[in-house]
């Protein structure tokens, strides 16, 4: 009798430690989602997505639509919960114009985790980073002062110019080749006529590498991420959507050459996906393209069953 009292209160702790165990590693979860709620769950703890597995819908209503498009196109989206694709445009290359800020700001903090670097330095703006193209920061003029952190800012929710040279010649050197952030993700990226060219689907790449934190760390994803998702260009990606659901996302303007983009993920509760869309087209032409793409897409993920 003593030992089978024994052994019902041994599984009595067990489970007690089991149920303690559990509890705890909830709490450890929920407080994990709150402090890097832009970051892949997977990379957290077991949050499960939903897992949805007919996209043929979506892939066919999409085909039509960029059928009719009389222009180049390239156009990629992944269902980040278990990487099923759409890709339309035969992997097209177009100017990557403003997109290229983002890998610019990961090398930045990826210096900073190495020990190259402080983002939070204070630097000094020089006469030739002085830059009116995209931004207002040119407007205070040459002799002004900012950390990097606060050009990395400005750099992904402004898309501002100057920032972006400021952080160019604050990292130019700091790393070498392969580590910077294109060349360990193995991105393909290409220069062409002076000006950098690269497809949807590989630039998302550089996107889902904030989103599982597989270049930098946690903390400097989470913080890249959240610049983003305030960006102030809302006529593309954003422009039809709920404003309570989180973009992070990165436009790319190239007037000249007619190569306009936005590239992001969108944070459906439990259905994140990551889209990217550039198109040769006018500016306005391709803006209410994209934002009508974006808007099926985002209607197809969210009504699903």
């Amino acid at each position: 009798m003593l030992s089978i009292a024994c052994a019902l209160l041994l599984l009595g702790n067990a489970g007690w430690l089991l149920r303690g165990r559990s509890a705890g590693q909830s709490t450890t979860q929920a407080a994990l989602v709150q402090r890097y709620p832009l970051l892949s769950r997977r990379v957290l703890a077991d949050n499960p997505n939903d897992i949805l597995i007919n996209f043929v819908p979506l892939r066919k209503m999409l085909e039509a639509k960029f059928a009719s498009v009389d222009a180049q196109k390239s156009f990629y989206f992944e269902y980040l919960p278990d990487g099923t694709s759409i890709r339309v445009g035969d992997d097209t290359a177009l100017v990557a114009a403003s997109l290229i800020k983002v890998p610019l700001t990961m090398n930045l903090y990826h210096a900073a985790e190495l020990g190259k670097i402080d983002i939070d330095k204070t630097v000094t703006v020089t006469a030739s980073e002085i830059d009116g193209g995209f931004g207002d920061l040119y407007t205070k003029g040459p002799g002004f002062t900012m950390t990097l952190r606060q050009a990395a800012q400005y750099a992904l929710e402004q898309s501002d110019n100057t920032a972006a040279h400021v952080i160019f010649d604050a990292t130019n050197g700091l790393l070498a080749y392969d580590q910077e952030s294109l060349a360990q993700l193995d991105v393909d990226q290409n220069i062409e006529q002076g000006q950098a060219v690269i497809s949807a689907k590989s630039y998302t790449s550089i996107l889902k590498s904030l989103y599982f934190a597989s270049y930098l760390n946690k903390e400097h994803s989470q913080e890249l991420l959240g610049y983003l998702t305030k960006s102030t260009a809302t006529d593309r990606l954003t422009n039809h959507l709920p404003k309570d659901v989180p973009v992070a996302h990165k436009i790319g303007v190239n007037n000249t050459n007619w190569s306009e983009s936005d590239c992001g993920i969108v944070y459906v509760p439990k259905r994140p996906y990551a889209i990217c869309m550039m198109v040769g087209l006018p500016d306005g032409e391709a803006s209410a393209l994209i934002a009508d793409v974006s808007k099926d897409v985002y209607d197809f993920v969210s009504s699903q069953d």
